[in-house]
């Protein structure tokens, strides 16, 4: 993709800090062609033009040096949010399983129930109790 396949329009703030990153990077190529310009001056105008780069790339809504599109990080940002509400999620079924447990009265066999079921309930409660503990572990260790 070269540069005329991308068509945009540009607001007057973004053209104006453009710009002045232009002069900025200009300044500085004649800064260091310049016979005589000492390692200083080369880089203060070396900093410059990073600085009117930063401001050009805030004002046009790009993380300046970051190989993410701001389109990214809102992904990032929402998945990272998305997966916060699943631990979440995890420690409350966790914690109503424990609770459960802490009843006493889910190793009772209630009357009219076929041991077999209940024997295949509580196998069942189990393993989805060690699979809640080792998502947990899994992210508070990520």
């Amino acid at each position: 993709m070269t540069s005329t396949d991308t068509e945009a329009d540009y607001t007057a703030e973004e053209i104006k800090a453009y710009e002045a990153y232009l002069s900025a990077l200009a300044e500085h190529n004649i800064t260091c062609a310049r016979a005589g310009a000492t390692t200083k001056q080369k880089m203060d105008a070396a900093f410059a033009a990073d600085r009117a780069l930063k401001h050009f790339c805030e004002v046009a809504g790009h993380t300046p040096h970051s190989t993410r599109s701001p389109e990214d990080i809102r992904t990032i940002e929402r998945l990272n949010s998305q997966k916060n509400d699943l631990v979440e999620d995890v420690r409350s079924a966790w914690a109503m399983i424990r609770g459960a447990y802490n009843m006493e009265v889910i190793d009772t066999l209630p009357d009219g129930v076929d041991p077999a079921d209940h024997s295949a309930f509580i196998r069942l409660l189990r393993d989805a109790e060690r699979l809640l503990d080792r998502a947990l572990d899994k992210a508070d260790h990520a």
